[in-house]
């Protein structure tokens, strides 16, 4: 499982679970063993003439060893590994949202959609131990066999029937995606019967089973499509290689010369450095595959736990219910509530980089800016465009007069209309 860790630094450097030194506490061991025995045939069994040549390759692999671009490779391999392992973490599906929207749309209390909602509840939990177990040891040795399925209730035995007859030529073992086939269907004959009012409703429906799919289908990506070999060849084989050399490199010689003044027994900055790259070695190495059974590895088995708990949970218990609203509950208002213990431990709220800042008094009076006149050419041309317009309508005016006066003939005299 992933190890959480909150303690103080000092704390955390002696764990052992997940920790630095469980990782890599062997191959440090062998190291040293081969250091010291050719430490001791150095000193004890070496004649001066023979110690004088063993000294000239310590000097020569130990400047081979500067010729590796250790940091530069792990970095580039750790980085991309660290990565991959998130993007995978991301990946896992939490059914929470697609019942959500199965509780809020399948509504009703009777028995019959009681039983169409538990049944797609435990059909998602169905596909996602399908799914895992292709991947994850954790839930393979949890249902090794299908008959397993029956016997925690995930399955009927009729249903495992209809299970086994399905045939998949390609990959007989990837059948993940029946159970949401099956809820798929339900949720259309939802539809058809009624108990979903419109298809927006059933869209949202499948939609949120398309989200619950794909995280099932992009995790199987990851597991078939892994980092290149050769990365994981290069970054062990500089790492290894390195310390290899450094078992002769870093002998400190008995004798006062090649500029050593100081015969150290124990190459302190030797452990160390194997603790550095050879454990940034070992992060890589440990993420790889997230889906096994190390101390790092997805605990799949708990979020089946959570997930089979809460689907019900959402489906059938928690469904329809609220808490009864009060006209009281208008009139109380929420307190701020603290304990001492929180009190003292409240972190200063955020505050803003202009919060200080103030004009002075100058700088807050209004300034209009005047628009200045148009130029007096400017202002000609305007006037006798308009006088131009002007007449131009008077034209128009008088154009429709006259055609309006030859259109309803000439107006007799009358009483009323005296000449």
């Amino acid at each position: 499982m992933t190890i959480s860790y909150s303690d103080r630094f000092l704390k955390l450097l002696w764990r052992w679970k997940g920790s630095l030194w469980k990782a890599i506490w062997k191959n440090l061991l062998l190291f040293l063993i081969l250091y010291y025995i050719i430490n001791v045939i150095y000193r004890f069994l070496l004649t001066r003439e023979q110690q004088e040549v063993f000294i000239k390759y310590v000097t020569l692999f130990n400047d081979w060893t500067h010729e590796i671009p250790l940091t530069f490779l792990l970095g580039f391999y750790v980085a991309m590994v660290v990565r991959r392992w998130w993007e995978q973490c991301q990946l896992i599906s939490w059914p929470d949202s697609l019942l959500f929207n199965v509780s809020a749309l399948i509504r009703g209390n009777d028995p019959e959609t009681r039983i169409i909602r538990r049944t797609i509840a435990r059909y998602s939990m169905l596909s996602s131990v399908l799914a895992w177990r292709s991947i994850s040891l954790r839930v393979l040795a949890r249902y090794p066999t299908d008959n397993h399925l029956v016997l925690s209730g995930l399955m009927t035995k009729e249903e495992l029937t209809m299970f086994q007859k399905i045939q998949v030529a390609v990959d007989p073992h990837q059948k993940w995606f029946v159970p949401l086939n099956w809820i798929q269907t339900m949720m259309v004959r939802c539809f058809e019967k009624g108990s979903l009012s419109h298809t927006n409703e059933l869209r949202v429906l499948l939609d949120a089973l398309e989200k619950y799919r794909q995280g099932f289908f992009q995790m199987f990506i990851y597991d078939w499509i892994t980092i290149p070999l050769v990365y994981t060849q290069v970054a062990s084989i500089s790492v290894y290689g390195y310390f290899a050399f450094a078992l002769i490199g870093r002998q400190f010689p008995a004798m006062n010369q090649h500029q050593h003044v100081v015969d150290l027994y124990v190459p302190v900055f030797t452990i160390l450095q194997f603790l550095f790259y050879v454990g940034w070695l070992k992060v890589g190495e440990d993420l790889m595959f997230p889906f096994g059974a190390d101390d790092e590895d997805i605990e799949f088995n708990y979020i089946l736990d959570r997930n089979i708990e809460i689907a019900y949970l959402i489906v059938d218990e928690l469904h329809n219910q609220v808490p009864p609203v009060y006209v009281e509950s208008l009139e109380e208002n929420v307190k701020l509530l603290h304990t001492r213990g929180s009190h003292n431990m409240q972190n200063n709220p955020p505050k803003q980089h202009l919060r200080n800042h103030r004009f002075p008094n100058d700088d807050l009076e209004i300034h209009v800016e005047k628009v200045p006149p148009a130029p007096s050419k400017r202002l000609s041309t305007i006037k006798k465009e308009h006088s131009a317009s002007q007449k131009l309508m008077k034209r128009e005016v008088s154009s429709f007069s006259d055609l309006h006066q030859l259109a309803l003939g000439p107006v007799k005299n009358g009483p009323n209309n005296a000449p």
